[in-house]
């Protein structure tokens, strides 16, 4: 899995010049965020220094790329869930309802689906969640089997109904969790949709979902999520004679799972693409982990493909 390209983004802080109200439109200056980066000066001249990367852009280079970047589209697509825990407060009651058997899913529609079968191309960039619930095995053995079969209907629901309000769908199920993508157009986007929903699958399943739970006898779980970032194909798998569907096929979905399996209960760990596409602010709760001796994945030169952990606050 060497074949991953190196990316990464850049912030800035934006400062609104002027907005002409009858003509919609708006002025405003880009700057590089302070957080981020400091002007410095050696013997070759003046360059932009980025503190998080240890990469030094030439004053020339830097102003001649900001130039490309006119009259090119800026995507912008705010997550939908508003504040995460009223969001995790208000699903109680149904969390309620699908644990006590009052209430059960109506209706079958695959979004997924009909978003990959609706694009013109084979090929897109993903950000690629892949989330477990720990110890399921150990719970479908020691469970009650129709106990066992409410709980994990309850989690995977609730999982799935939060993807959407990051842009994001559910690739597939994998019994004891689901595999989410997050596409372009905005590729920076989507690396930052993909941490703000992971958080905040996290956040249900620690104050609302376990509580409720417990309340009614049943064990409490725990998730490990791992998220990947880049190119995949979208292929059609399978045999018309017994299931055929659009899948998303790629290094890029390998690697989330493989990422996931190193995180302990609990934890968030990223690859090394998304967390430098990452915004600075969503960076700094990110911190880099020793993936083990047996980590054999490398990035585009070669080096160890790096891991990070995000920090809970």
């Amino acid at each position: 899995m060497s074949e991953k390209r190196e990316r990464f983004r850049m912030d800035f802080v934006m400062k609104v010049l002027s907005f002409d109200e009858q003509c919609r439109t708006v002025q405003f200056s880009l700057e590089p965020d302070p957080r981020r980066y400091e002007w410095r000066e050696n013997e070759r001249g003046k360059y932009l220094f980025d503190k998080l990367d240890n990469l030094a852009f030439p004053e020339k280079a830097f102003f001649e790329n900001m130039k490309q970047m006119v009259g090119k589209p800026i995507f912008h697509q705010p997550q939908q869930i508003g504040d995460s825990r009223s969001y995790a407060h208000s699903r109680r009651q149904h969390i309620v309802s699908l644990l006590e058997g009052v209430e059960s899913p109506q209706g079958f529609s695959d979004k997924s689906e009909e978003f990959l079968e609706s694009l013109s191309v084979d090929e897109l960039e993903f950000v690629i969640a892949s989330i477990d619930i720990v110890g399921s095995t150990r719970l479908a053995t020691t469970m009650e089997p129709t106990k066992y079969a409410k709980l994990i209907n309850t989690v995977l629901y609730e999982l799935s109904e939060i993807a959407p309000k990051f842009h994001g769908h559910v690739l597939k199920y994998t019994g004891d969790g689901l595999i989410a993508y997050f596409q372009a157009p905005s590729f920076i986007t989507k690396n930052d949709l993909a941490i703000d929903c992971a958080l905040s699958c996290r956040l249900l399943v620690h104050e609302v979902l376990n509580p409720a739970l417990l309340e009614r006898g049943f064990p409490t779980i725990n998730l490990r999520i791992g998220l990947d970032s880049g190119e995949a194909f979208i292929q059609t798998v399978g045999s018309s004679e017994t299931k055929r569907h659009k899948d998303i096929i790629g290094a890029v979905v390998s690697l989330a799972a493989k990422i996931q399996a190193l995180a302990p209960p609990g934890e968030i760990y990223l690859g090394e693409t998304t967390v430098r596409n990452l915004y600075i602010a969503w960076r700094q709760l990110c911190e880099r982990v020793d993936a083990g001796r047996g980590w054999a994945y490398k990035d585009v030169s070669g080096k160890p493909y790096g891991v990070w952990r995000v920090r809970m606050t």
